[in-house]
């Protein structure tokens, strides 16, 4: 059976400008995710949870509180709707699936010209005061990060043999998919390239002073 959906209302208060929906959507691009998921089939929010963890943690990652949230926002946006599958030995499951609406949302949104990208990282804005701390404590950022580094790619190996391949009904976009991963794991071999030779001149350093 599926659920009726109700039309979020951006009703503006009295004094208070209004913010467009559209402006809200564009800052939450985890909502976008979703959507993108569901375009490929209707999933649960389980199934939602474990194409993060498989699939998409290397570049987004979100916990199962975000994306109930989310689900819960498209719904009452009604960019979603969600059946109820009754089951008698277990908890009934929720199967979300795109709305005619929200599969123009998505479309909307991948038509989108791309923002410049000015990401946060708080590795590299430690490391750049690391100047004014010791060597052996820079050197243990760095050997940490390469460790993420390192976990990181043998975590795209694993997707690699998981889905390039396997049989698809979809070959365009699991051609894109694997660009995707393609793409970060260069990014991912190029950061733990630099971040070797960081290591090795810094010990390097720390052994001609000691």
């Amino acid at each position: 059976m599926v659920e009726g959906l109700s039309h979020s209302a951006y009703e503006e208060e009295e004094g208070e400008e209004e913010i467009p929906p559209s402006s809200l959507a564009s800052r939450n691009t985890l909502r976008y995710i979703i959507l993108g998921l569901l375009g490929t089939r209707p999933m649960t929010g389980y199934d939602i949870k474990q194409a993060f963890d498989r699939a998409i943690a290397s570049y987004w990652n979100a916990g199962s509180s975000q994306i109930y949230t989310t689900l819960k926002s498209l719904r009452h946006e009604g960019l979603v709707e969600v059946e109820v599958i009754e089951q008698k030995s277990r908890p009934n499951r929720k199967l979300y699936r795109l709305t005619p609406r929200g599969q123009a949302e998505l479309d909307r949104w991948l038509s989108e010209p791309i923002p410049e990208r000015f990401t946060k990282d708080e590795f590299l804005t430690k490391l750049f005061f690391c100047g004014e701390t010791s060597d052996a404590t820079a050197l243990q950022h760095l050997l940490q990060h390469r460790e993420s580094l390192l976990r990181q790619l043998q975590h795209m190996e694993w997707a690699r043999q998981q889905y390039a391949n396997r049989p698809t009904r979809r070959p365009r976009l699991l051609e894109y998919q694997m660009l995707v991963r393609e793409y970060k794991e260069a990014v991912l071999r190029a950061g733990l390239e630099v971040t070797e030779r960081a290591i090795a001149r810094l010990k390097q350093r720390l052994s001609d002073n000691s």
